[in-house]
């Protein structure tokens, strides 16, 4: 009775085994978008024009008048003493240097940059939008909101992050 009980469970295990080992090589194939989901994800860009942020929300939002007409802004944009073309690649510099941060969506006609940040400790990344405008030949600004569109963070929060990345892009620049 026993070697009956051993054996059915080491074919039952043999099965399993089988089974995983398959799933494992489908979606190295590729194909584990069907099973598992893809990895875009739903999170739409971040539309500053249409953005509806009201100043007691959580987020935090720096962005002129002119672009966010329906927001209440937290904070006017942040001015760079450089073109919009160094800006950018600043910003570009700063992501890809930081092992925290990963770009979700890279919109180049419009100068609209979406990142996701985890740092440790969050179980849930924060989104950072960022859109560059072009201010004169030699300045550049940029339009940052900062969320959490999983999990909830404090305003004060949001706020200490963006500061953090204005802070680290601007010694970026001094490069």
């Amino acid at each position: 009775m026993l070697n009956k009980i051993r054996s059915l469970l080491l074919g039952l295990s043999l099965i399993v085994v089988t089974g995983l080992l398959a799933l494992y090589l489908y979606v190295q194939m590729g194909k584990g978008d069907a099973i598992f989901g893809g990895s875009e994800g739903t999170l739409p860009p971040t539309n500053f024009m249409s953005l509806d942020h009201p100043n007691s929300q959580d987020g935090y939002l720096l962005c002129p008048e002119t672009l966010c007409t329906n927001a209440q802004a937290d904070g006017p944009a942040e001015s760079f003493n450089v073109d919009a073309t160094t800006l950018r690649q600043a910003i570009v510099d700063f992501a890809e240097a930081m092992p925290t941060i990963r770009t979700h969506r890279f919109d180049i006609p419009n100068s609209q940059f979406d990142f996701l940040e985890r740092l440790p400790g969050e179980h849930m990344p924060t989104v950072v939008s960022i859109r560059i405008l072009e201010d004169s030949a030699y300045t550049s600004k940029i339009a940052i909101y900062c969320f959490k569109p999983v999990g909830t963070i404090n305003r004060e929060s949001h706020q200490e992050r963006v500061d953090r990345w204005i802070r680290l892009i601007t010694s970026t620049l001094r490069k």
